[in-house]
């Protein structure tokens, strides 16, 4: 009974267990999947999708009643400016967005001469005129906008030039819109639709980006910079390539401190051609001797032998080398030893005339020079040198820094004269006789001179009496020299005296004015600490002496003797260039002219300036000048009846003189240190030449008018255009050497000269 209980009994748990665990199994079976369900729903979910629940169909509809549908079906307030009249079309063939039905509205007021924008946060439709003035959008990222709204966008350019890039973006924008550089920070502003604005992004994007205009450095170790610099230019056709950008230009320097060649290129292909070429010239030459030939450029072969002589002599290093050398004569080797500066005494100069070597090659002469291992040939303007290999390195660095292109001056010289001169002259003179006959004759005048003026007889009563004959016969011949009355206003009074004629009163008026105003603009150029001279004037001949006899045993032929003055404008003026461009002037500047004829001689006016001065390129100085005012009078009477108001001025004669002088002297030098500024210069000058003969007019007269006046346009052009001269300086031959075992041949290094 008890097993059977106990059986019983264990039956019935496993049974309930069973159950619980069935009872689970279905739980997890019929709920897990609406469980999943929901939180796969939960992450799914995200932000919301904006539902497309606006459609649009307007066919010639009014824009003002179009404005209002679109603002209810998306919560935008939209106003209508009173200036946009007319019709559009606006329909979708299926429910849109809110956002979308938007931009479908901007489109279609584009279409009709109108714009969408957006101020504030609400709406505003303009005339395509106005929406870039009421526009208050302004992006400067990379923003997603798209549509026909009108927006501003900045772009900020790293690498390209706002300037250089306005032209290409400018045919872009629509004609209604703008776009604008601003060069201060590299910027450019848009103002356009926002669809447009993304493809102007997109383009400067792409072409806003770095280049390779890297500047890269190649050390020589044989070859000279100057000489490879030169053959690369000619080669690679520098000069030319890439002339309508500057950044596209391949540039190729010299740098002889460091014997280094110096490459900016944007492109690499290019870099790689120079470099080969550079590493096929930059090899030992094979030339045989000590002779070296070395032309120049700018300097003057003469002087530089001279100093490159007294440089040799001065230092050790190079007297030893000298000396040392293999090939040079032994006479010569043993005279620089003993004496370094016999060799470099120009000739014609004692051997202790003078130490003072760079002294010497002032006073060098143009002929060959004869002895020493440095030579001069003036013909071809070379330098010949008799040494070795290190000793000609050495000299060739020091000629490639003193054989450069020296600047010039352009000197402007402003001669500024006023002047001016007024004078004024008034009296009266009487002159009379009282009584005739055998009786006593009373006499009677008041004779005044010409004070400060030198009017002759016929500004006097008594020397205007000696031409009263002629005046009272109607002009006849009486055999006397006549006398002309004096300059101005004379109003006389003739009477007769016992049957003569004479000047019984005179009154004189007089009143004078003279002026002028020179301006004179001697101008000249001149080469660096060059003295250059203008003179622009006459040749007066001046005499000095006289000779003859008075006895009649010999005949002897009288002589003079003349010396012969320059008059005029004179300036000469030599100029010195300072590194940071100050300019100082050693300056003589004269202005004379001839004055008058004494029995002396000629007397000249004369007016000079000797100075020196510091002056900036192109600054106007002013070097001197006289600015006077000179103001006399005199007046001449009878005592006490000349003071008697109103009649006093009966009895007197007055006079008064006022000069007024204005001089100074301008001048203003301008620093030309390469072609392009003496071809700005030249033209300049040359146009103002052009428009002084436009203006010049003939005469009307009976001859017929010339037609083909002389014009500075007329010009001949040259028969032989200038050009650059078909070889350079190039002291290392062409190599003829074997190649390297594996390297590549020439024709296949693919090498290109352009």
């Amino acid at each position: 009974m008890i097993s059977m209980q106990h059986s019983k009994n264990t039956h019935s748990k496993s049974h309930y267990a069973l159950r619980f665990l069935l009872c689970c199994l279905i739980n997890q079976f019929v709920f897990l999947p609406g469980v999943m369900a929901q939180n796969l729903t939960n992450i799914n979910a995200g932000p919301a999708i904006e539902q497309a629940t606006v459609s649009l169909s307007f066919n010639n509809a009014d824009i003002e009643s179009v404005a209002s549908v679109v603002a209810k079906a998306t919560g935008q307030t939209i106003l209508v400016d009173p200036q946009v009249k007319g019709t559009i079309t606006l329909i979708t063939n299926r429910p849109v967005t809110k956002s979308k039905a938007l931009d479908s509205f901007s489109t279609a007021l584009r279409t009709a001469g109108f714009a969408l924008v957006e101020t504030n946060g609400m709406y505003r439709v303009v005339t395509q005129a106005d929406a870039k003035l009421v526009s208050t959008s302004v992006t400067t990222g990379k923003g997603k906008q798209e549509g026909d709204q009108i927006i501003t966008r900045v772009f900020k350019l790293n690498y390209e030039s706002a300037n250089n890039l306005l032209p290409v973006l400018r045919p872009l924008v629509s004609p209604n819109n703008t776009i604008n550089a601003y060069p201060g920070n590299n910027t450019i502003v848009v103002t356009d639709y926002a669809s447009n604005i993304q493809r102007i992004a997109a383009l400067i994007e792409s072409i806003d980006a770095p280049t390779s205009t890297e500047v890269q450095t190649i050390k020589l170790q044989y070859a000279f910079s100057s000489d490879v610099a030169a053959i690369l230019n000619k080669v690679l056709d520098t000069g030319t390539a890439g002339a309508a950008d500057p950044a596209l230009k391949t540039m190729i320097l010299s740098e002889p401190r460091t014997n280094s060649i110096l490459i900016r290129s944007s492109s690499a292909e290019r870099v790689r051609q120079v470099r080969i070429l550079v590493a096929r010239l930059d090899a030992p030459g094979n030339k045989n001797g000590n002779i070296w030939v070395v032309p120049l450029k700018n300097a003057e072969a003469s002087k530089l032998a001279v100093t490159l002589r007294a440089l040799v002599a001065a230092d050790a290093a190079l007297s030893a080398q000298v000396a040392s050398s293999s090939n040079a004569p032994p006479a010569l080797a043993s005279n620089t030893q003993q004496n370094p500066g016999a060799t470099t005494q120009p000739p014609g100069q004692a051997a202790g005339a003078g130490a003072n070597l760079a002294t010497s090659a002032l006073t060098s002469s143009s002929n060959p020079n004869i002895g020493g291992f440095i030579q001069a040939e003036p013909a071809t303007n070379s330098i010949l040198i008799t040494g070795s290999e290190p000793l000609y390195r050495s000299l060739r660095q020091v000629i490639e820094q003193l054989d450069l292109r020296r600047n010039q001056v352009y000197i402007e010289s402003l001669i500024v004269e006023v002047s001016n001169e007024t004078a004024a002259e008034l009296g009266i003179q009487w002159n009379f006789l009282v009584g005739s006959g055998n009786q006593n004759v009373g006499f009677g005048s008041t004779n005044f001179g010409t004070p400060g003026q030198n009017q002759g007889a016929g500004g006097n009563i008594f020397g205007l009496n000696q031409n009263v004959n002629t005046i009272a016969n109607g002009g006849a011949n009486t055999g006397a020299v006549p006398v002309a009355p004096a300059p101005g206003l004379n109003l006389g009074l003739i009477s007769r005296f016992n049957g003569v004629y004479a000047m019984s009163a005179l009154v004189r008026a007089l009143q004078t004015a003279s002026g002028t105003n020179i301006l004179s603009t001697p101008n000249l150029i001149t080469l660096d600490n060059e003295e250059a001279r203008i003179i622009v004037g006459q040749n007066v001949p001046i005499l000095t002496g006289s000779y003859s006899t008075t006895g009649s045993t010999s005949t002897v032929t009288p002589f003079q003797t003349y010396v012969r003055q320059d008059v005029g404008i004179l300036l000469r003026v030599k100029p010195q260039i300072s590194d940071n461009g100050i300019v100082k002037m050693q300056i003589y500047q004269e202005v004379s002219s001839v004055a008058a004829q004494t029995q002396s001689g000629v007397v000249l006016n004369k007016r000079n300036i000797e100075s020196n001065v510091l002056v900036d390129d192109g600054q106007m100085v002013v070097l001197g000048g006289l600015i006077s005012d000179e103001y006399s009078d005199g007046t001449s009477g009878i005592p006490f009846l000349s003071s008697i108001p109103l009649i006093g001025q009966l009895f007197r004669y007055d006079n008064k003189n006022r000069v007024k002088r204005n001089l100074l002297v301008f001048m203003r030098p301008y620093v030309l240190r390469d072609k392009n500024q003496t071809d700005e210069i030249t033209n300049n000058r040359l146009s103002v030449m052009q428009g002084k003969e436009d203006q010049f007019k003939q005469l009307p007269m009976l001859l017929p008018k010339e037609t083909d006046l002389p014009n500075v346009s007329n010009s001949e052009p040259p028969l032989i255009p200038p050009r650059l001269p078909a070889s350079t300086i190039n002291t290392n031959p062409p190599l003829s050497r074997p190649p390297v075992p594996g390297s590549p041949s020439p024709a296949s290094s693919g090498v290109a000269t352009q």
